[in-house]
């Protein structure tokens, strides 16, 4: 009996030291974390040297912009476990969407619990899969989309994780229920899309830290960065001497193991790039040549594979070099706006009552509508309708949200022979629109599942027509026009439509099945280029009415 008492005042002393022990999330996760493949065992920097510094910093909000498998995720989840179990204070962890939270919860939350005791200890209730508690503390997980998911939530630690596969109007939003408490925290990660987007637009506002080390061979203070650091060795994608590249020292040129990595990385440090940034927020950035699971050749192969293939050239870029990429024709640019400049102007004579002109309209509303008016010339009325057609812009410009009524006028003054506008957010303002132009007003809204340039067409509960397209493949044929030089554009153009033009960036995510799938994400406002694409999907209803065929022999 006595020892029995003896070995648990020891056990309980031992606890008590590694408690006072774990103040920073590095240590709190070198003591109580157990990990799984592929590194088994306690949680461990050796592979991941830099997510120590990142675990650790102290400023109020943290942004790490990076390629993919490079440790980082572990490091949110680590901040989130530390901050409910040390710092008693509840976490809001945010992801793209209700179906990735959910995924988080199942699969890395309850994973994490199973390798490491200590853990399964201290959360009480884990039944729940958008919260987790730990005696009085609250984990929430929840998903991007829907605000509902985020406006009653007050914690002063919030973690963003994949910000750029959010809803980046919800990022903003989860940032302003931090406004409230004086000490706040905020981590963002994420593997970047396109420049001055999501997580590079936050890391640009920071501290723009590189990962260096000393370089074995020279000694100087270096970074691994790309194409500097590697020897190419191969040709193209399918040849086997891919895999004999290396990295290198930019200083020296000496060759750097791949396998000696947790050797002369360890020891590394972060450097601040910028120091005139904004006040308490650091942010990181690191690529995959720092990775000791993917191989140099890993990383060769990827390249070559983005030779020539633009949704693999923007993998490269994104995933193993951890950089926002535009690639050929993503954005629409000052240039090609100006290409497409014409002699006429917003203010020519309007058409004559009872004309035969081809004009359509297109609304994106809300609490300011944004309108574009164009007239198309067409040789035949055919298949692929918008392909065979040039459009020019007759005018555009804005109404208060209010003045829903002044869009008659416009419909009238320019004889608008079919408008599409957007569905949201004011529908009922939008169906009284449609009710006093029958057949002539169609709303709108983007769906996935929508093929190619398919209008899927259904009437709502009050019989007003709305169509269902595919939001990526109408952007493409409107803004295809700017590449084509096949819209004319007024001289008085308005700067304000130049840049909402230019907002929308064309990039690529995975699909459920892994493979690449092309969208448009906003830089800025983009209210502009949607008006245009409603105006380019009324073209096919507005032939198809007047015609009377069936929309698809148009399409």
């Amino acid at each position: 009996m006595p020892n029995d008492l003896i070995r648990e005042f020891k056990e309980a002393l031992s606890a008590g030291l590694r408690g006072r022990t774990t103040t920073t999330c590095s240590r709190w996760a070198e003591r109580r974390r157990v990990m799984g493949e592929p590194f088994p065992g306690p949680y461990s920097f050796t592979y991941h040297p830099w997510c120590r510094g990142i675990s650790d910093s102290t400023a109020s909000f943290n942004t790490a912009m990076k390629a993919a498998q490079l440790g980082i995720t572990e490091v949110a989840i680590n901040r989130a476990f530390f901050t409910v179990d040390v710092l008693k204070k509840d976490v809001l962890y945010v992801l793209p969407t209700s179906i990735n939270a959910s995924d988080f919860s199942k699969a890395r939350f309850s994973t994490a619990l199973l390798h490491s005791p200590y853990l399964k200890g201290i959360f009480t209730d884990t039944n729940t899969v958008g919260l987790k508690q730990a005696g009085g503390v609250n984990l929430y997980i929840r998903g991007s989309r829907g605000d509902s998911n985020l406006k009653s939530i007050p914690v002063s630690t919030l973690i963003l994780d994949e910000v750029d596969e959010m809803d980046q109007k919800q990022i903003w939003l989860a940032l302003e229920r931090l406004s409230g408490h004086v000490e706040k925290n905020v981590w963002a990660i994420s593997t970047p899309t396109v420049p001055k987007y999501g997580i590079h637009r936050l890391y640009m506002l920071g501290t723009q830290e590189h990962w260096t080390f000393q370089c074995p061979h020279c000694g100087k203070w270096t970074e691994l960065i790309w194409p500097d650091c590697i020897e190419i060795v191969g040709e193209h994608v399918n040849d086997p001497r891919c895999k004999e590249s290396f990295i290198k020292c930019k200083e020296c040129k000496h060759k750097l193991n791949h396998e000696e990595k947790p050797e002369y990385l360890t020891k590394g440090k972060w450097h601040a790039t910028v120091t005139n940034c904004a006040q308490d927020h650091r942010s990181f950035y690191v690529n995959q040549l720092y990775s000791y699971t993917v191989t140099p050749g890993d990383i060769v192969v990827a390249y070559f594979r983005g030779q020539g293939d633009e949704a693999a050239a923007t993998e490269f870029e994104n995933s193993k070099l951890g950089k926002p990429y535009l690639g050929e024709g993503a954005q629409i640019s000052d240039e090609l706006i100006d290409g497409c400049i014409k002699s006429h102007t917003k203010q020519d004579v309007r058409p004559k009552i009872g004309g035969e002109r081809l004009i359509t309209m297109g609304v994106d509303q809300g609490k300011v509508n944004y309108i574009v008016i164009m007239e198309w010339y067409l040789k035949d009325m055919t298949r692929d309708l918008n392909v065979a057609a040039i459009g020019k812009l007759l005018w555009e410009g804005t109404l208060s949200g209010s003045e829903f009524d002044r869009l008659d006028y416009l419909m009238r003054e320019w004889q608008v022979l079919h408008c599409v506008i957007d569905a949201d957010p004011q529908i009922n303002d939008a169906r009284r629109f449609a009710r006093r132009f029958p057949g002539y007003v169609t709303l709108c809204r983007y769906r996935r599942g929508v093929t190619g340039k398919e209008i899927a067409l259904a009437e709502d509960e009050l019989g007003t027509q709305i169509a269902t397209v595919d939001r990526t493949n109408w952007i493409d044929a409107a803004l295809g026009r700017f590449h084509t030089k096949r819209i004319a554009l007024p001289v008085d153009l308005s700067r304000e439509y130049r840049e909402h033009i230019k907002a929308l960036v064309r990039t690529y995510e995975k699909d459920d099945t892994g493979n690449p799938r092309a969208k448009y994400v906003e830089t800025g406002p983009d209210h502009f280029a949607h008006a245009q694409t409603y105006a380019e999907i009324s073209l096919p209803l507005a032939v198809s009415y007047v015609t009377n065929r069936p929309i698809g022999a148009f399409l």
